[in-house]
Order: C-alpha cells, then structure tokens, then sequence
C-alpha cells in the first residue's frame, strides 16, 4: 500500500497530498455504516451509551413516542437537571448543539467586543459573529493555559465580554477557580462551555458560581457525556435574568423529542459516571504517556478526555514521515481518524492534532499504528 501510493518515496508525497480528498466532516449515513475507521476526532464519552438510555430510545421509537411535537420549553428537562443541580427550572435553557447555547447566550448583549480564549474550536469565533460583536483572540503567549483576565487586558486590549472552555479543547487544560472569577469580576458577561467537563479529571465546574455571578453562563452537553453525539442535546445554565434574555431570540426549534424522552435518564446515571471517572483517571495520563514515547511526537498536558500533541522531530532524526500531514494521512488509510489542527485559532504551525481517549483495546491499537508509521523507513 504504501509503494502504491508514494509514501516510500520523499518527493511523491506531495502529489498523493495534493490528489487525495480530505474527510469530509460528515460523510453520507449510508458511506459512514460502511466505514470500519476508529474515530479519535470527537471527544465523547468512550464507555459508549448507557444501556438504559439506548433502551430509552428504543421503546420511545416502538411506542411512537416521536410522533408527537417537542416541548420546546423543555419543561420535564429542565425539571430533571434543575433538580440534580440543585435550581430551579427557570435557571436552565435547553436546545440542541453548545455552539447554538454559546450563540443565543451571546445574542443577549448588546454588541461589543468579546474576548476568545484561545486555542479554541473556530466554532466559537463563529457563534460570536453571528451574535453581532466582534472578537478579540485572546492568547497565553508563555504556554497553553487559559490566559488571565488581567494579562489579556494588558497585553492584547478590552474587551467586554469573554468565552472560554472548561476544559478547552483543544489544549485539554481546565480554568482555575481564581481566573474564571477574574473574568467574572472585570467582564460584563462570560461565558464557558463544559462540554466535556465530565470527561475530565479534577475538574471543578463553574455552575456553582451562576447563584454568585449573575454575568456567568455554563454551557454544558448530555450528547458529550454520554457518547451519543448523533443525539444533540445542550443546556446553558445562568440567572433567571439572563435566561429571560436568552429566550427573547430562542425559540427552541431544535429541541427534539428525545430531550423529553431522555430527561429522566440523564439524572440517575451517577454509577455510569463513576466508572467513567475511574476510567478516564487512569487512561488519560497512561494515553499521554504513550503518545509521549513515540519518537517525534511532543504532548502537552492533559486534563480531559483528549491530548493535544505535535508531531516535532528533532532535526536529523529518521523517521517513517517528514509531517504530521502524512501521519494523519497514513493513521487514515490504516483506519484510524485524528484531528489535525491547521488553522485553528491560537495554533500556530502545521504540526498540531488531537487524539481523543478512546476505550484500552482502541488506544493501543492507535498506539500502534502510529509507532509503525513512525519508525517504519523506507
């Protein structure tokens, strides 16, 4: 395969980057069912579904229970998540993706100039466009940890609100408790998305501050947490105020059956989330770890579910691959989907990607692939 295509020799590698089409980001369902890639690009929950939520859904498709018109209120949802959080339902606003929450908590300020913590998905800078402001990309130029309010007001100008991820993707670090107050105390509204805080270990989400900071809005993803990215479904919690002002440009459209469906299952699945913290406890170093130890391939610290890594051999070092361009490539055709992080804002160079941790069995098999690829020269 790899004489076929070129990969042996040095020059022809450009051409078979050149003619070989990229992935697209959603490939048809009829091409994707027939498809036997490992998926290492979305950071979801790697235990898979609970089987009493998949069950949820089944007997809601045999019943006939998706005949019927969405509450778009999401009343029997917010009910279930304001009580195993402890707020009433009116502190909670449902919908589908964390970039529509992120989206409609921005269109309820007036425009302004929002601070982007960056590296950060584009998509952020998007839902920030869309509400009308525009952006500043807020960058920690010493390393990947979430820049303080303070340094960013100082080295790179005002603004006036900020979004930031708990933890962010794609640096997989988590906001201290003392920064997020920082932006809290110094912004007229901040918002973080805790999309995959429950993938993550030692994390400390920021809901409880909402009661505290009424400028505060969480973003948080059930889809995420429980490894059903097909089932979008997101929440923002904040002050009622806030809500209220959410809802005057919301008007829940995208919210599907099955957050009534599955409102109740989200709630009682504490011993789920107990063996997937044990889990991820574990295999989040050992995944770094790993990745560390292959030759050219540098990782940064690690706190959720994903490890930001960069392919950087040192200069006169041999290796199966000149780029991490054609180590994507070939983790591909092997049957193995990475991230690569070209153009993401606040990533500069070509050499980044992402490789999400996935169950044992799945990683070393990557784990693998990558160190035949690597240290296989022609």
């Amino acid at each position: 395969m790899a004489s076929m295509l070129g990969f042996g020799n040095r020059a022809g590698f450009r051409e078979v980057v050149a003619t070989l089409p990229d992935k697209p980001v959603s490939l048809p369902y009829e091409l994707r069912t027939e498809m036997t890639w490992i998926d290492f690009c979305n950071p979801v929950n790697p235990l898979g579904t609970p089987k009493s939520i998949v069950q949820a859904m089944h007997t809601a498709l045999v019943d006939g229970e998706l005949n019927y018109t969405p509450d778009q209120e999401g009343h029997a949802f917010r009910d279930h998540i304001g009580d195993y959080l402890g707020l009433d339902s009116d502190w909670i606003l449902v919908g589908a993706s964390p970039t529509q929450m992120i989206t409609h908590a921005a269109l309820a300020f007036p425009p302004a100039t929002v601070g982007v913590v960056t590296p950060c998905p584009a998509e952020y800078i998007t839902a920030i466009g869309n509400a009308g402001h525009d952006f500043l990309e807020l960058e920690n130029t010493v390393s990947f940890a979430p820049i303080d309010a303070y340094t960013a007001r100082a080295e790179i100008g005002n603004f006036d609100g900020v979004v930031l991820g708990n933890p962010a993707y794609p640096t997989s670090r988590l906001l201290l408790r003392q920064t997020i107050i920082h932006y809290l105390e110094t912004c007229a509204w901040v918002i973080v998305d805790e999309s995959n805080i429950e993938l993550s270990f030692g994390a400390e989400s920021t809901v409880p501050l909402t009661d505290r900071y009424h400028n505060l809005i969480v973003v948080r993803s059930p889809s995420t947490t429980f490894g059903m990215p097909g089932v979008p479904i997101s929440y923002a919690v904040a002050h009622p105020d806030t809500i209220a002002r959410m809802r005057q440009t919301y008007d829940g459209g995208d919210v599907s059956m099955f957050v009534e469906v599955l409102a109740r299952q989200f709630v009682i699945q504490q011993e789920y989330l107990d063996q997937t913290h044990e889990f991820l406890d574990k295999e989040i170093p050992w995944m770094q770890c790993m990745i560390s130890l292959i030759p050219g391939i540098s990782i940064y610290p690690a706190e959720g579910n994903f490890v930001l890594c960069e392919f950087n051999p040192a200069d006169g070092m041999r290796l199966g691959v000149t780029c991490a361009e054609e180590l994507i490539i070939r983790l591909q055709l092997a049957g193995f989907l990475v991230r690569p992080l070209v153009g993401m804002p606040g990533l500069n160079g070509d050499g980044y990607f992402c490789v999400c941790v996935k169950t044992r069995e799945e990683n070393e098999r990557l784990l693998d692939a990558m160190r035949r690829i690597i240290n296989t020269i022609d």
